[in-house]
């Protein structure tokens, strides 16, 4: 693929991604770096408006669908909702050898824009992973709500976990960093993005409640035997300021 001097603005989204894959692919070429709305604030480089086809969009992603084998269809999903710089440039690179071969994309580490993905993609999953554990419901009215500030875009990964652990609940998950509320009605799931945190009347209860659990955490703690270093390690600081635990 023919490496040209453009660079390249979307807006960010997984379908206005997959019309940057559509047209790169087209025109056999691709740009030195391809921007959001948010890292082109930064750029000192004029780029290129990419405008969102959802249906060219739709269309390719179906297509990648069919011709990459699974797991590279995954791994490039997945890099695409984890944080690192220039990524959409090494998803590019990631797509263009998936579609050469029949092998894992994690088996050619030797490159670097896999390598690169394969690290975040890592580090994202990880959090997930610690996120399912770490996440604090709180009543509100008849909704359980929670707050979180994670460093990915974990939320397609989160909510389906929760989705599938309360059945029979309405839940909402808001996302601080990424401005993205996740609703959660009975398994139905919908994002909602760049949208502010709902604020909501505790419910009469729920400081009862949170004081009797701060209780008894405190009556099964044994002062002699606390470890304040394998506690930062096995819960990080920055989860604690949403937890319940860790609330005054």
């Amino acid at each position: 693929m023919r490496e040209s001097t453009e660079y390249w603005e979307y807006d960010g989204s997984f379908l206005g991604f997959m019309t940057v894959v559509d047209r790169s692919f087209r025109e056999k070429q691709f740009p030195v770096m391809i921007l959001t709305p948010e890292t082109a604030v930064e750029s000192l480089f004029f780029a290129e408006w990419i405008e969102t086809n959802p249906e060219r969009g739709e269309k390719i992603y179906r297509r990648l669908r069919q011709r990459l084998r699974p797991e590279n269809f995954l791994f490039i999903q997945n890099g695409f909702y984890a944080t690192l710089e220039g990524k959409e440039r090494y998803l590019l690179d990631a797509i263009e050898i998936a579609l050469q071969t029949k092998d894992l994309l994690e088996n050619h580490l030797g490159h670097p824009s896999i390598l690169a993905l394969r690290k975040s993609i890592r580090t994202m999953l990880g959090e997930n992973h610690l996120l399912t554990g770490f996440v604090r419901f709180e009543y509100v009215g008849d909704v359980l709500f929670s707050k979180i500030n994670p460093k990915h875009y974990v939320m397609p990964y989160l909510c389906p976990h929760f989705a599938e652990r309360y059945p029979q609940e309405k839940l909402m998950i808001y996302d601080e960093t990424h401005e993205l509320l996740g609703i959660i009605d009975r398994g139905d799931i919908h994002l909602m993005e760049h949208t502010s945190c709902p604020e909501f009347a505790e419910a009469s209860n729920e400081q009862a409640i949170r004081q009797q659990w701060k209780t008894f955490l405190r009556s099964v703690t044994i002062n002699e035997r606390a470890n304040y270093v394998a506690q930062r390690n096995h819960l990080p600081l920055r989860f604690r300021s949403n937890m319940t635990e860790f609330k005054s």
